[in-house]
């Protein structure tokens, strides 16, 4: 642990009493405004907790947390099995993300945060309440896409219909939930968010495409500005994916950045290598500058 940052694990709950886990990293002399890390699907907080505890080394007080169901938040009763947990995406965008935005603000008492989302961390941003949108400074996008799994990079695509055509659609009535640990598949999830999320990725314009009532709404409320981080080596979200993400938020000015692994010394960094430690002396700086509002 870095000697200037104090390590908090921190319980709340969302506002239907849902009690959640999170972990707050705080700087001695915090003198940069907080940062949310939104994790990507069925990725547990502890993943990015190397690099919350740089971020907050540089001086940003940074939140991170597990949505209902995964990792810490992972109630004993469903340590076996997810089954009859009843959280959908929706769920961790409106519930469980509000809840970190309004824990995080109060423990640092400030009015904003910054958000990084990690693949699906970015759409929690994009698809909650409206009072949590205003509260939202800035949206660094890590590995994130919107679009159907057709559009995916070739390594994804290729591995797609199996989970979201047969494997999904087969185990997770039979079950109540997806056991995606114990196949090598993104990870346990549970029943709704498997149905809906496979929904949206068997449709060419993801959420917007697949369930426009329940999402254009807060998508085109969305005025925060983007920064969007796509990897040229990303084997799951293309280019396209990324700016398809951008699009679903029109009113929210972005700007969106590709990067080759090559350009920052690194051989490779893929969908999940943003956060591993191998990047800390070149891409984390990066990362850092780009979640600032000036």
């Amino acid at each position: 642990m870095l000697s200037n940052v104090q390590t908090h694990p921190l319980s709340f709950r969302a506002a239907d009493g849902t009690p959640l886990a999170g972990t707050l990293f705080m700087p001695t002399h915090p003198a940069r405004p907080p940062v949310l890390i939104a994790g990507a699907l069925a990725v547990p907080q502890r993943f990015y907790a190397p690099f919350a505890q740089w971020l907050a080394a540089q001086g940003h007080g940074v939140l991170s947390f597990d949505v209902r169901g995964i990792g810490a938040s992972r109630r004993p009763e469903h340590r076996r099995s997810l089954r009859g947990l009843n959280a959908d995406l929706i769920t961790w965008a409106q519930q469980d993300f509000t809840a970190a935005v309004e824990t995080l603000a109060r423990q640092t008492a400030s009015p904003s945060v910054l958000v990084l989302g990690h693949s699906l961390g970015a759409h929690h941003a994009g698809m909650t309440l409206p009072g949590t949108q205003a509260r939202i400074a800035l949206l660094l996008s890590v590995a994130a896409g919107a679009s159907g799994w057709r559009s995916w990079a070739a390594p994804s695509r290729r591995r797609a219909p199996w989970m979201l055509h047969v494997a999904g659609p087969l185990l997770t009535p039979l079950l109540g939930y997806f056991p995606g640990r114990r196949l090598g598949m993104v990870g346990d999830l549970p029943g709704p968010v498997m149905r809906q999320w496979s929904r949206w990725c068997r449709h060419p314009g993801f959420a917007a495409g697949a369930d426009p009532a329940l999402v254009l709404g807060a998508l085109h409320a969305a005025r925060f500005p983007i920064t969007a981080v796509s990897f040229t080596d990303d084997e799951a979200m293309t280019e396209d994916c990324t700016q398809r993400l951008l699009a679903s938020m029109p009113h929210a000015p972005s700007v969106l950045r590709r990067v080759r692994p090559q350009d920052l010394g690194l051989s490779s960094i893929g969908h999940l290598g943003a956060f591993r430690a191998s990047a800390q002396a070149s891409l984390w700086p990066c990362m850092a500058a780009w979640l600032s509002t000036e």
